[in-house]
């Protein structure tokens, strides 16, 4: 029985220096969480029992458990946009060729239709139909579309202008000239586009109203022009009034649409622009003129020009136009007990029923962690902690393997005697 129970000893120490070898292996392995070899006595009984105090001794030890050590590993910095950590818990959701697996690793690119997958090409699920709010939708692999983004035309352009008391007013016999600084007091221009994405130069005109009182009163001209400066239409727009403490209480005669221009007039053949003013946040004042700002819901079209990832998990495109796309938001997986999770080849685990369902979420809700763009987290492993732990199993095992050599010379000395 001793030789026996000896060779457990050995099995479980070669158990442990397994683990730890394949710790120390990994040490440099994006994702990868060092495991820890949990062992147990084994005790004999027998079907009577045992009576009174007597004790029976040991009959060795047997591995229990390989106690996976699920602790944050260094994150580091790549610059690479596409490369995901999660600071805090969770695991990315993977469709491998095994089916849905779960990883820390995060290191991602665009395949050549545009799903997000690993180096090995496992795509990386998430809301695939979230663009906003907290609907997030059905699960599926994420992707992203290089296709141009359409232009937009200006359908609404919100002008938030300070404008002064000091301004003098201007005849009401004067008749607006675009051309002649004389016939109005302040002016602004922005870009606006039609539907196929040409920009033009639209011009506000701001005359204060000759003998306006209280309330003030003023009158908005305007005037489009290509970006060449030559004009193509220019007409009148809404009147502006404001109370006695210079805030704004109505657009007057021309609210509504105010900027209209008619196929014919444009040079590319678009559709009829049709802009509306609006002048919410205006004020009056006896500050000088300014532009506090400008809200315009159009746009040229736009080649892609690459994806950004925030921390909450939202994928953005980008575009030449400056303006963004949202292609989904990333799943992280949680579980009620990660040491039931298996682990698989490539830094996966799967899920089983030990480690219950994974439990699904945006990154930085229900206790998951936020991610971090360009960094990738490394192994966990700590090569000085392994290394002492090493030393204490080949002891172990050295020690075992001696009792043997010890046990074997007493069976010879036995077989010896006459």
């Amino acid at each position: 029985m001793s030789l026996n129970t000896e060779l457990m000893g050995i099995n479980a120490a070669q158990n442990s220096i397994d683990t730890i070898g394949n710790n120390i292996a990994n040490m440099n392995t994006e994702g990868f969480k060092g495991s820890t070899m949990e062992f147990a006595d084994l005790i004999g009984t027998s079907l009577e029992g045992t009576s009174g105090n007597t004790l029976t001794p040991g009959q060795g030890v047997v591995a229990s458990n390989l106690s996976q050590l699920f602790t944050e590993g260094t994150i580091s910095q790549t610059g690479n946009p596409l490369d995901l950590a999660i600071n805090g818990q969770g695991f990315f959701q993977m469709q491998t060729n095994q089916g849905i697996e779960y990883t820390r690793a995060g290191s991602l690119q665009v395949d050549t239709n545009g799903f997000l997958v690993d180096p090995s090409g496992n795509k990386l699920m998430g809301y695939t139909t979230a663009t906003s709010g907290s609907a997030l939708g059905a699960i599926g692999d994420l992707q992203v579309s290089r296709s141009t983004l359409p232009a937009t035309a200006t359908s609404s352009l919100g002008l938030n202008v300070s404008l002064p008391t000091t301004d003098s007013a201007i005849s009401s016999g004067t008749a607006f000239n675009p051309s002649s600084a004389s016939t109005y007091d302040e002016s602004t221009a922005t870009t606006v586009y039609d539907s196929v994405g040409t920009g033009y130069t639209l011009t506000s005109y701001f005359t204060r109203v000759s003998g306006s009182g209280t309330p003030d009163k003023w009158q908005v001209d305007w005037q489009l022009t290509t970006s060449t400066g030559t004009k193509i239409a220019s007409g009148t727009g809404p009147k502006l009034t404001f109370n006695s403490a210079g805030a704004l209480t109505g657009a007057t005669s021309g609210a509504g649409t105010t900027v209209a221009v008619p196929t014919a007039k444009l040079p590319d053949g678009a559709s009829p622009l049709a802009i509306a003013y609006n002048f919410t946040g205006t004020t009056l004042s006896s500050q000088a003129f300014g532009v506090n700002s400008i809200a315009n819901n159009g746009n040229s079209a736009g080649t892609f020009t690459g994806v950004q990832i925030s921390s909450t998990g939202q994928i953005i495109g980008q575009y030449s136009n400056g303006q963004t796309k949202q292609f989904g938001v990333i799943a992280l997986a949680n579980f009620e007990n990660p040491q039931g999770l298996t682990p698989m080849t490539g830094t996966f685990w799967q899920a089983t029923l030990g480690s219950g369902p994974a439990l699904l979420g945006a990154p930085n809700s229900q206790g998951l962690g936020t991610l971090q763009s360009g960094a990738l987290e490394g192994s966990n492993v700590d090569l000085s902690t392994q290394l002492v732990s090493l030393i204490v199993a080949q002891q172990a095992f050295q020690a075992n393997a001696q009792a043997i050599s010890y046990e074997q010379q007493n069976i010879q000395h036995l077989l010896n005697i006459q």
